[in-house]
């Protein structure tokens, strides 16, 4: 039995039609005809059977009314932006993140198995569509376009600045009401091991030492700014890569 609803938010959609594509057998990816089709289950309520019905030509006005209804509906937001959100749409979003002192899990051979309400510092999230970065800012302020952005110094943070889930728990949505569950799965993890090969941090006996003096309390009352290594782009270039991800040319 296949279940083919989906979720939008907190809505639970049914699957209701379909647009079957026609082509040249020679030539798939030159469409000739399309057909709409209503789907009906035909099945019971413990054994439900989803079937695509009898159909019949759609036309290339209809389509194009189609699709211009789902951009509204999905491009629609009526949010009142908080300071904190840099940029937002359907599909991604763009956040900071001030500085300050929130709780980290650390589970390694080099530090243990230790948690601490640590100093982080100033953040940028990026999520667009299913891929999620994270960015640190050399100052406590909100990002502009050319603010030249840093390597977030955090373990399971991969070279590109995307972030490995592993534990993490994420929401599936880019909305402004997430950003509180974003923020919790990225500092709810456990901060395993550093990914890739590029030190994100230029502390002077390494990663491992910088944290452990962030655990252990007492050298710094806000995280030290002075070890964050550059990540050779601005946010202006970050933007760039995001209307990339999403289909611009």
């Amino acid at each position: 039995m296949h279940d083919f609803s989906m979720h939008a938010g907190d809505v639970r959609l049914k699957l209701s039609g379909a647009l079957l594509l026609y082509s040249n057998p020679n030539d798939a990816s030159s469409v000739t005809y399309v057909t709409k089709h209503e789907v009906r289950d035909v099945g019971t309520a413990t054994a439900p059977s989803q079937q695509i019905m009898a159909g019949s030509a759609i036309t290339a006005e209809a389509l194009i009314a189609m699709f211009e209804q789902l951009t509204k509906t999905h491009s629609l937001n009526t949010d009142i932006l908080p300071e904190n959100v840099v940029s937002i749409s359907a599909e991604h979003m763009v956040w900071w993140l001030p500085e300050g002192k929130r709780r980290a899990f650390f589970k390694c051979a080099e530090l243990g198995q230790r948690w601490g309400n640590l100093p982080h510092p100033p953040l940028l999230f990026v999520v667009v569509k299913e891929s999620w970065c994270i960015f640190a800012l050399p100052k406590n302020e909100r990002p502009n376009g050319e603010t030249a952005l840093c390597h977030a110094p955090y373990f399971n943070v991969n070279d590109n600045h995307s972030i490995c889930t592993g534990t993490a728990n994420i929401p599936r949505k880019a909305a402004v009401a997430a950003i509180p569950e974003w923020e919790a799965g990225f500092f709810d993890s456990e901060f395993t091991h550093p990914n890739g090969r590029i030190k994100k941090a230029s502390h002077p006996r390494g990663e491992y030492a910088m944290w452990k003096e962030l655990l252990d309390g007492g050298v710094y009352e806000t995280f030290p700014l002075q070890y964050l290594v550059k990540a050779e782009k601005t946010l202006s270039d970050v933007m760039v890569e995001v209307r990339k991800k999403l289909g611009a040319k």
